[in-house]
């Protein structure tokens, strides 16, 4: 490729859809359009390069030149496989962005002109601020998502480069397209890095809700699991002191009157919460005549 934002040669270019390449990043792609196809035939055999750029218009069904986001970048092809039903498997790195200046053809394939998109680093205290802060909040977001494995935490403190911690980081997080996108477009490394702090501070806030939601329900199913084996164990005491049968028959009886009584909602909702605290109490304890009394009172009041 020639200098910052010089015009290329014509380039050849595949749409994606639901993908964004970024520079310095090992992407696996599925390519089933037979104008793909042939182009990735061609640019393998020629030893070139192509590039990728990110379909806008989804309900596109063979995305020309102006379904396409204007940014894309340019890859090599490292490897390809060929399946039987025809598509090809391929592993493509990133290299740089580039910017579409002018659609050439569509036929047999996309080949449009191109130039480059240069990066803008600046060096500042900030930068480095922000480089260490998205390093450490990567790091809290790999410890809190099952996907990403613990390996990436050791290779995104190991990054240096602000630029290349960018890239690992939009290429491994799951993000909606157009908020990748956004980040392949975002030329000024200060401002890219801004951007994925917020977007972790967001994944971090949102895994710990996850978190949160997930203990919550499995301390309700222990909870759930040991009132079943308390409520089995008191029922095998019951039985063995004679009193179960007729304890659950109590209940029962209970429980078809407050059915049949056509109680008032707020009052059947209190007489249901009484009969099951019943249902828990040995029969002889003193608790158990005072609600049982307090049931026969609600069941005898003319509703």
């Amino acid at each position: 490729m020639s200098g910052a934002g010089s015009a290329e040669p014509p380039g050849e270019g595949i749409p994606l859809k639901e993908t964004v390449v970024f520079p310095e990043s090992m992407t696996p792609l599925a390519v089933g359009q037979e104008r793909s196809v042939k182009l990735i035939d061609d640019v393998v055999s020629g030893e070139r390069m192509l590039a990728l750029f990110t379909v806008d218009n989804t309900e596109a069904e063979t995305p020309a030149w102006d379904d396409l986001y204007t940014v894309g970048t340019v890859a090599v092809v490292h490897k390809m496989i060929k399946v039987p039903d025809g598509t090809l498997r391929i592993l493509v790195q990133g290299l740089q962005r580039v910017r579409l200046v002018r659609p050439v053809r569509d036929e047999p394939y996309l080949l449009a002109e191109l130039e480059d998109v240069p990066e803008i680093v600046p060096e500042s205290p900030e930068v480095e601020a922000l480089t260490r802060n998205v390093q450490q909040q990567f790091a809290q977001i790999i410890g809190l998502t099952p996907y990403l494995p613990e390996e990436l935490q050791l290779a995104a403190t190991n990054i240096d480069d602000p630029t290349a911690l960018t890239h690992l980081i939009a290429s491994t997080l799951r993000l909606k397209t157009d908020e990748r996108q956004e980040l392949l477009e975002l030329v000024n490394v200060e401002e890219r890095l801004r951007r994925i702090t917020q977007i972790l501070s967001r994944e971090v806030e949102m895994s710990e809700l996850g978190s949160k939601i997930q203990s919550q329900v499995a301390s309700e199913i222990d909870k759930g699991q040991r009132e079943f084996f308390l409520r089995q164990q008191l029922k095998a005491i019951q039985e063995e002191l004679g009193e179960g049968d007729d304890h659950q028959a109590e209940v029962d009886e209970l429980l078809q009157q407050i059915e049949e009584k056509h109680l008032p909602e707020h009052v059947e909702k209190v007489a249901r919460r009484e009969l099951n605290r019943l249902e828990r109490l040995p029969p002889a304890s003193a608790e158990y005549g005072v609600i049982r009394t307090y049931l026969d009172w609600i069941l005898s009041l003319p509703w």
